[in-house]
């Protein structure tokens, strides 16, 4: 799976995900540090990535429609180890899929899509 890490998710995340078989790019890598959050969206849009972040504005569907997957992880949810065990469940289940959002608490997953 192609996977674009926003600058907020920890180096430990982006190790695992690549030694998991996942070809994985970072905001930092591709030069958007520091860029907005529509440049992040429209980068990984455009280069048919799945965006991991931890920002909150991503799971807002009317400024970011949802024509590619994307994974917020919502805060309680920053521990790096946490993180990949709640990623390692979201890829065996085959999630995500294009054009949904996951938004993930603590509690569990919220999907969205335009036909949910």
């Amino acid at each position: 799976m192609r996977i674009l890490l926003d600058e907020n998710i920890p180096q430990r995340v982006l190790w695992w995900l690549i030694g998991e078989g996942h070809e994985v790019v970072t905001a930092r890598e591709v030069g958007l540090t520091g860029r907005s959050d529509p440049v992040l969206y429209a980068y990984a849009e455009r280069h048919n990535y799945v965006l991991v972040t931890l920002d909150l504005d991503f799971s807002d569907p009317v400024r970011f429609p949802l024509s590619f997957p994307r994974i917020v992880l919502r805060p309680g949810v920053i521990d790096p180890e946490l993180m990949r065990e709640i990623l390692r469940d979201v890829f065996r289940l085959g999630f995500p899929l294009w054009g949904e959002l996951y938004v993930v608490q603590p509690e569990g997953i919220a999907r969205y899509s335009e036909e949910l």
